[in-house]
């Protein structure tokens, strides 16, 4: 749990690091660090969650490494997160963010040059730009960058920056996992694989609680946990008569665990538009509602720990979208889902990272570990979307392989967005009728400079309030669509 800034080939000034570091103080609470020579300056906050994580920083010999993410290498016993990023870095050089197993941006100075790195997926965010003084910054959040630099771009998953070469690609070293060709072996190793994978976010005590919506993922990830540590609580947030809070219902008892649930009021949803909005960095309309119910669940988890299980991640590997069922071949589902997962770090991911950080609390996300993606990208698509007697049915392999441990409901649920589980889709619809949005929304308005087609008068407000925070055009451009249909 770390934020990450700074600045390159420019006079760096301490101040101006601190400042930056100020403006995402809610990735890590607990220390700072701050550099600088002659040509870079960066920084890093950091939450306190266990030795293995670290403080986010490391330098040897010269070379100085800021960190946010999880790391799941091995490693000597002492050596944190950051550590190890140093350590590859000396060996592999440049091609080290191929090594690297878990979520990560990382900032590397080597006293001449920087290099910037991001993970497969773009759990953990990376904006550059170019500062009003010349030269390049970077930060977790744009929110670091703003009044910094007006041209401002996101680092892409898997990607690399380099002050010599600039951006290039770098492919993964994923697992080498056997896909088995028999649907029973698979959905057996499919278990072992995200068993494993909870197990290896639990490891170093840091987990305190579990994001649990009722839906199939958050489900599983509850349930596995709930084997290894009976004691691990639930959170789950909504409005009342929300459907996710009587399937989460029946997964707590189910499991007899301690379950937190908070419900809240349109007006309590209205009151977090402004925060929701900012803490995103989007407008979005699928993106913003879903952020507020997960800045509700992050404020009530942040009372009784700093770090939370989520199940993100499910619907993209394995299939959750209805929108899949409508395509006709296999092809096509596949080329949707591969896009779904391109695109998850600026919507789904995305939402996930700032609502929980917003609260000072870290994620751990177990769908997205370089074992289970390894076996779930190379699935066939037909044990994801699987079709029997008329109906279609997703995530059948993942429902399949944790089917004993869920109550027969959860088994069978279909999927619902987040923000509709939760019944925010409806208050905040209900909500943009009260305001000046509503009369503004027109053909005039509903157009924005950059491009953007706001689809609605609730879309209309949340844009209205980005540009409050983001005035430049080059933040508005960053902003990604959830619904590829819109």
């Amino acid at each position: 749990m770390a934020g990450i800034a700074g600045m390159f080939a420019t006079k760096p000034r301490e101040e101006t690091v601190r400042r930056m570091l100020d403006a995402i103080r809610h990735r890590g609470p607990d220390s700072v660090r701050v550099f600088t020579d002659g040509r870079c300056g960066g920084g890093v906050c950091a939450a306190d969650l266990a030795p293995a994580r670290g403080d986010g920083y490391a330098t040897r010999d010269g070379v100085t490494v800021l960190f946010d993410g999880e790391i799941y290498n091995d490693r000597p016993g002492d050596a944190a997160d950051a550590d190890v990023v140093l350590d590859l870095y000396t060996r592999y050089g440049q091609a080290f963010p191929a090594y690297l197993e878990g979520v990560f941006a990382c900032a590397v100075y080597d006293g001449k040059n920087l290099l910037l790195a991001r993970d497969a997926v773009g759990v953990r965010p990376m904006y550059c730009g170019t500062a009003a003084e010349g030269g390049t910054c970077f930060a977790s959040e744009l929110k670091a960058l703003a009044g910094v630099a007006d041209d401002v771009w996101e680092l892409p998953p898997a990607t690399a920056w380099s002050a010599g070469s600039g951006v290039s690609r770098y492919t993964p070293r994923l697992p080498s996992i056997h896909v088995p060709a028999e649907f029973e072996e698979a959905r057996r190793l499919l278990r072992r694989l995200v068993t494993d994978a909870v197990a290896r976010r639990l490891d170093d005590g840091a987990v305190g609680a579990c994001l649990l919506s009722g839906g199939l993922d958050s489900s599983i990830i509850l349930c596995v946990a709930h084997e290894m540590d009976p004691d691990i609580p639930a959170v789950t947030v909504g409005v009342e008569g929300a459907p996710d809070l009587e399937n989460a219902r029946l997964v707590a008892e189910h499991l007899g665990v301690e379950h937190h649930v908070h419900l809240y009021t349109q007006a309590e949803a209205e009151a977090l538009v402004p925060k929701a909005v900012l803490a995103l960095e989007s407008f979005d309309e699928d993106c913003v509602s879903g952020a507020i119910a997960n800045l509700t669940a992050s404020g009530v988890a942040s009372q009784m720990t700093n770090c939370i299980l989520s199940g993100e991640g499910g619907d993209e590997l394995f299939g959750g979208y209805h929108l899949l069922k409508d395509l006709d071949t296999s092809l096509e589902r596949l080329e949707m889902m591969e896009n779904l997962i391109a695109v998850a770090y600026n919507t789904a991911v995305q939402r996930l990272d700032r609502a929980m950080f917003a609260n000072r609390i870290t994620y751990r996300t177990p769908f997205i570990d370089s074992q289970v993606m390894a076996l779930a990208l190379n699935l066939p698509v037909s044990w994801k979307i699987h079709e029997r007697g008329g109906e279609k049915i997703e995530k059948f392999i993942l429902r399949e392989a944790f089917r004993d441990l869920l109550p027969e409901a959860i088994y069978r649920r279909r999927k619902l967005r987040f923000s509709a589980g939760t019944g925010t889709d409806g208050f905040m619809d209900h909500v943009a009728e009260t305001k000046p949005e509503a009369a503004d929304f027109s053909d005039a308005t509903r157009h924005t400079p950059e491009g953007y087609t706001l689809n609605s008068p609730k879309e209309l407000w949340y844009y209205r309030l980005f540009k409050e925070h983001f005035p430049a055009p080059a933040y508005e451009r960053l902003v990604g669509r959830w619904d590829p249909d819109k």
